[in-house]
């Protein structure tokens, strides 16, 4: 048989092998397959009969680990297809973190080399020994006298090998889970017996009394004791005095969190309502796509913990998407509540061990739930009965490096295969998916108040123009209010660091990275200068490096800075600050349960403090830069800035107290800050989708791609940017009028240069995804040349 396998190689294409009649393989199987003079990795993808003209090389052998399932290798197969991505790299996401197996070369004495290395030791010279080097000799003695571990010199490996006096062989190891050995008594000893048993083994003796006294114990316990108790236990356990049985470990760093909202509540009249349109389709297993459009605070994760609630007892599986880690504790402490050990959390911010650990036992049936961040949605489910992606809108969904798929569209494509129901919950829809429930494309569920019966809060526009700094008087009126209220604020500012860029005030020379075309910011805890692209740093100067002038000065707002004019500020208030660097180890999960407990009065933070978090004690949220990111180089900027104001205005009156929201802006008039003060998603949704037509179409009224295109050289770049812009309008000008094909530039990247390499792109636009494929592979197989790269990346679009 003839197995086409996806090797883990950047190449856009799989390749064909042939079966040895010693291996059983089939679809999905993990094997080694010769590639280019070495060995690699693959997953078979189809097992066909051979070929009477060809004959492909055959494959090494099997991986020892359990095969990709069929539906995740159809679902690959569709990724790689629909992305323009190489297949084996897709493949590659249906394992866990660092699942992959490691292949190592081992270095063998033939027996003519044992013979050879005999010689050298009693120093005589055979035939075989003569014309080597001193190099090859003193390998040939190491591996004699050895495991050998040193570098290995390439000639004399060489030398070596043609003389057939070592063999090379593949050693091949997978990633195993952790366990722990326990311990039980097998023969009951009383204490007459035990002396007898053990008079000349006191020690022994000792070990064998504490496994009969605790009745079942681990052998690490017996080991921290008595760092020889492994001995002991192996000659008990061959007297057959004591029982050995391995145990997986669990790596869950979740299973100590607090859970919460054990009990399920009364539903509300539109959640109940809710229910009720999705549950046919769960009994009767048949995809149905659904928007859940709910305003913030109106109950969406209940109607997802029940809906799940009735998947599990049809005996299916669920799947739960969330864009950010930061939102990963709180809902696995509330899905934790509800069902128990039944849910596995899989996403980046956990150690490889943990992932995998959640990920085998998802593969083994021994959860129902997968919940985590964008990879999760490859997550090795059985009977998938619902798919929920909560804050469907959110750009995390986006894989930005390697395979750029989206996660929500991934897992549309993924449940209509399973024959399963999908929630695609949001306040703020991203205008795809909402164009694609309006049209009939999908199910529209709307929760239009909030589970509490509080109203949305009041938002309060401040005109920056008309003030001096970044907290107006307004704002800190307010802020001052809540704290001698004993309320919570939390402050949205998306910007890290202390000032966001440093400019000489002679020349006017920016202070910029010296890898990337971004100015550095300003960290004072660290009082560094740092790239938040590259992670270039360097210490802050007043000397101009352009002009020699002591004249640098810093300016612009960061979370940082902010934390601490608050300070000054709000005296004696306790000031928290979430960003990405305060969240690194455990500190994203001590701020949270800080807000949780009211051990903080105010919480300055990124889009991190934006997504879905629900603090019942925060009564005014300040939305301190609200125009921010509506400039931006991106025809979704307006879509952005709406969603980010709308989902942290939402942050406010959760609880028993009434919430009010004060949005300061240097444009107080733009169609997103207008929207978001009057909490009007659909008048939103009618203007930006006109905008989008005129005077070039936008998705969703059209499909569109990027072709990025990236190199040291900077007229390389330009030149094969040029050359592939060119390929695509040849094909375009071929196209049908009804398939909408246009080629958008090239130009420079607005991020014109990235970690040392020059950014141009190209954008193609059709109205059907084949023809879009077609055009961005056109432009793509161009292909970089002299050290060049050229990549494809999918807008995302809910049009399935």
């Amino acid at each position: 048989m003839i197995a086409r396998v996806a090797v883990f190689a950047p190449v856009d294409r799989t390749f064909d092998y042939r079966v040895p009649a010693a291996l059983t393989v089939v679809v999905g199987a993990r094997v080694w397959a010769p590639f280019g003079g070495r060995a690699l990795e693959g997953v078979v993808i189809a097992v066909d009969p051979p070929d009477a003209v060809d004959d492909p090389k055959p494959l090494s052998r099997l991986v020892d680990a359990p095969p990709v399932g069929a539906d995740l290798v159809t679902l690959a197969a569709w990724v790689a297809e629909y992305y323009c991505a190489p297949p084996g790299e897709v493949m590659r996401l249906m394992l866990p973190a660092g699942g992959a197996a490691r292949s190592k070369r081992k270095l063998i004495l033939t027996e003519a080399g044992r013979l050879a290395a005999d010689g050298l030791s009693a120093a005589l010279e055979p035939l075989s020994l003569q014309g080597l080097d001193a190099d090859a000799k003193g390998l040939l003695s190491s591996l004699a006298a050895g495991p050998f571990k040193g570098p290995v010199p390439p000639r004399a490996l060489r030398t070596l090998l043609e003389r057939a006096l070592v063999r090379t062989e593949e050693a091949v190891s997978t990633r195993a889970a952790r366990s722990e050995t326990l311990l039980r008594p097998a023969t009951p000893l009383d204490d007459a017996a035990q002396a007898a048993t053990f008079a000349r083994a006191r020690r022994r003796g000792e070990v064998y009394a504490r496994i009969a006294a605790a009745g079942v114990l681990t052998l690490s316990a017996l080991r921290e004791a008595d760092p020889r108790a492994g001995e002991h236990v192996r000659a008990l356990v061959e007297a057959g005095l004591v029982s050995a049985e391995s145990q997986a470990l669990s790596n869950d760093p979740f299973a100590d969190v607090a859970t919460e909202h054990a009990i399920a509540p009364t539903l509300t009249v539109a959640q109940a309502a809710a229910l009720a349109i999705i549950e046919p389709a769960l009994r009767d297993a048949k995809y149905a796509p659904h928007l859940l459009h709910g305003i913030t605070g109106s109950g969406k994760t209940e109607v997802y913990l029940q809906a799940i609630a009735r998947a599990l007892a049809l005996g299916r599986t669920a799947l739960v998407l969330v864009p950010e880690i930061s939102l990963t504790p709180q809902l696995a402490a509330r899905f934790r509540g509800r069902f128990g050990d039944r849910v596995a959390v899989l996403h980046s911010g956990l150690s490889d061990a943990a992932r995998a650990d959640a990920w085998r036992r998802i593969q083994r049936g021994q959860v129902g739930i997968a919940l985590g961040a964008r990879s999760a949605v490859f997550a090795p489910l059985e009977r998938l009965g619902i798919v929920v992606v909560d804050e469907e809108h959110d750009s995390s969904f986006k894989q930005e490096e390697g395979v750029r798929y989206h996660g929500r569209d991934v897992a549309l494509v993924r449940a209509r295969a399973a024959g399963a129901v999908v929630l695609l919950g949001s306040a703020t829809p991203s205008l795809e998916t909402f164009a694609a429930a309006r049209d009939g494309r999908m199910g529209l569920i709307t929760l239009p108040e909030r589970a509490t019966a509080r109203p949305l809060p009041p938002v309060e526009i401040v005109d920056l123009k008309q003030h001096r700094g970044v907290l107006s008087d307004v704002l800190l009126k307010a802020l001052r209010e809540t704290l001698a209220a004993g309320e919570q604020s939390i402050l949205f500012l998306n910007r890290r660091g202390f000032s966001t860029f440093s400019l000489c005030k002679s020349c006017g020379e920016p202070v910029r990275c010296r890898h990337c075309a971004v100015s550095l910011t300003y960290h004072r805890g660290d009082d560094r200068l740092l790239c938040h692209y590259c992670g270039f740093s360097a210490a802050p100067s007043k000397k101009c490096a352009k002009c020699g002038a002591i004249s640098v000065e810093r300016t612009g707002y960061g979370t940082e800075q902010l934390q601490e004019m608050l300070a000054k500020e709000l005296p004696g208030a306790r000031v928290a600050r979430l960003d990405r660097d305060t969240a690194q180890g455990d500190g994203l999960t001590r701020v949270l349960d800080s807000m949780r407990l009211r051990k903080v009065d105010v919480l300055v933070g990124t889009q991190m403090v934006t997504k879905g978090h629900d603090f019942p004690g925060v009564t005014l949220v300040g939305i301190v830069l609200a125009d921010q990111g509506l400039n931006l180089p991106d025809f979704r900027a307006s879509e952005r800035t709406f969603q980010l104001l709308e989902q942290v205005a939402g942050r406010a009156g959760r609880g028993d107290r009434p919430g009010r929201v004060i949005l300061q802006a240097f444009q107080p008039r733009a169609d997103a800050i207008a929207c978001a003060r009057d909490h009007d998603y659909a008048r939103f949704v009618d203007i930006e989708l006109n905008s989008r037509l005129d005077p070039t179409r936008y998705p969703p009224h059209t499909r569109m791609a990027c072709i990025r295109v990236d190199g040291a050289d900077p007229l390389h770049v330009k030149d094969a940017a040029m050359r592939a812009a060119e390929a695509a309008r040849r094909l375009s000008e071929k196209a049908p009028p009804e398939a909408l094909a246009a080629v958008l530039g090239p130009a420079e990247a607005p991020l014109s240069r990235l970690k040392g390499r020059t950014r141009w792109q190209l954008f193609v636009q059709a109205s059907s995804a084949r023809a879009l494929r077609a055009l961005a592979r056109a432009a793509a197989e161009v292909g970089g040349t002299r050290g060049v790269r050229l990549s494809i990346d999918i807008d995302p679009i809910s049009m399935l």
